[in-house]
């Protein structure tokens, strides 16, 4: 059953007054008109406060485990609903601890403003959160659907499914008294492939005569990402978003891509705010990361063909599984590359690697390749044509389970991400407070007896300035 969204909004209020249970009622005209009836009545803006946890994706200290909590110490939130736009306060500080995973933790307390105003080109994903998040976001949706269907489920509720533009599918569950029950939809993932969206409600609260759920909770596959205790503050009053505004990057991030340098001869860093190293190792090369996204990753596999030119790509060292550090590397197994990777990752990169990709179909599902793994226990080597890439599992260290370095002993480099990402300009002192990870990177260096001139970090400092070990130490306190 189909019918024009447009058409099924302009006839709400004629379309039904009768409770789901009746004849016809998963009509797409009935279901809709019965949920905005629960909800008091047509809402074209509203204005709300939260408070409770979030989660970051994909950056967990096991791989395959759960993400990092943050608490959300406040949440305010304006939106309309007709233009859409939006504007979102937030206040989040660490929850756990001691911090375990990443997401730049430990986070003392931080607090940002996004926003996107009407007419800006993120409306339409902006509008598909919304539908996403809130049963007033999803009503407000299905007038801008290109289709809304509808499904009859046990127990006397509806599923009414819409399409936004081009994307997924979204559906929300619909109970025989109207009530929005849950909303679910589909992402596409660079590392999970297709992935379910799930957000829950629970309870009831009210201002200027509407009704809103006092309890959201959103899961991200398997994980939840939303957990939030909300207050209305008002509802259909004027909301205003002047201008778009993005939460400004943080002075350690360097900018997108940056010129390549030789390191040593074969050896050379492809910077930028997600690195990678290439390594010519006779016949072939290795490349060290595989990060960020698939467009990111054809950069730097472009630019290791030619810096080392004439060489095919055998390996892909990936030194964690934090979803950052893994979206590229099925990009290069479409290369033909070997993923390297300490030997507890693999079960869940094994998994999440293979998942189906039809939202978004990648090099990789164009051209399907077998993904293969060679694994490092507490150490590997790699060498070739007189240069030689060490590989060490490292010990006790907070970011995640499973996580590498690599020495390069020739330069006397040390390549790593996350444990260490140095600040936007060099430090004369040591920081107010000492970043665990940082600490732990220090000692793991001091164990294995390494010979460092420089280190080369996947996050690379944003001045382009060669970082060394006495920047390292100054960071650690020491």
């Amino acid at each position: 059953m189909r019918v024009a969204s447009r058409v099924a909004v302009a006839v709400l209020a004629l379309a039904c007054t009768f409770p789901l249970s009746a004849a016809g009622r998963c009509e797409p005209q009935s279901v809709l008109a019965a949920a905005e009836r629960v909800q008091g009545g047509a809402i074209h803006s509203l204005q709300f406060k939260g408070k409770g946890h979030d989660f970051v994706v994909g950056q967990g200290y096991r791989p395959g485990g759960p993400w990092p909590r943050f608490t959300v110490e406040s949440y305010d939130r304006a939106v309309d609903l007709d233009a859409p736009a939006s504007s979102l306060r937030e206040v989040r500080s660490q929850a756990q601890h001691p911090p375990k995973g990443g997401a730049r933790q430990p986070l003392e307390r931080e607090e940002t403003l996004t926003a996107t105003a009407a007419g800006s080109p993120r409306t339409s994903t902006l509008r598909r959160e919304l539908a996403l998040l809130l049963p007033a976001g999803f009503l407000s949706a299905a007038s801008h659907a290109k289709q809304v269907s509808s499904k009859e489920l046990p127990g006397g509720a509806c599923a009414l499914t819409l399409t936004v533009d081009d994307d997924a599918p979204i559906t929300a569950e619909i109970a025989s008294n109207g009530s929005v029950r849950q909303i679910n939809s589909m992402v596409a993932d660079a590392v999970l492939g297709d992935t379910p969206v799930e957000t829950r409600f629970k309870g009831r609260s009210q201002a200027d005569g509407r009704n809103l759920p006092s309890h959201i909770t959103q899961r991200y596959g398997s994980f939840p990402v939303l957990d939030l205790e909300i207050q209305p503050v008002s509802v259909n009053q004027t909301v205003t978003v002047a201008a778009d505004v993005d939460p400004p990057l943080w002075d350690w991030i360097a900018p997108a891509s940056m010129p390549s340098e030789r390191l040593a001869e074969g050896v050379f860093v492809i910077p930028g705010r997600y690195s990678a190293v290439a390594v010519d190792l006779g016949d072939y090369m290795a490349v060290i990361e595989g990060p960020q996204s698939e467009a990111r990753t054809l950069q730097i596999i472009a630019e290791a063909h030619k810096l080392i030119p004439g060489k095919p790509i055998r390996y892909v060292i990936n030194t964690h599984t934090h979803f950052d550090h893994t979206a590229g590397l099925r990009a290069f197994v479409a290369e033909g590359a070997t993923i390297v990777t300490q030997e507890g990752n693999i079960p869940f990169l094994t998994d999440a690697l293979n998942r189906p990709r039809t939202l978004r179909p990648d090099k990789l599902s164009r051209s399907p390749r077998l993904i293969e793994f060679m694994p490092v226990k507490e150490t590997l080597s790699l060498e070739g044509a007189g240069r030689e890439i060490r590989l060490y599992h490292l010990h006790g260290v907070d970011h995640v389970e499973g996580m590498m370095l690599a020495y390069l002993p020739g330069p006397k480099v040390v390549v790593e991400a996350d444990a260490f990402t140095p600040p936007g300009r060099a430090r004369t002192a040591p920081p107010p407070s000492i970043n665990p990870y940082t600490v732990q990177l220090l000692d793991n260096i001091q164990r294995l007896g390494l010979d460092v001139d420089r280190l080369i970090s996947i996050h690379y400092a944003a001045d382009g300035r060669r970082v060394g070990m006495d920047e390292l130490r100054l960071a650690a306190g020491r």
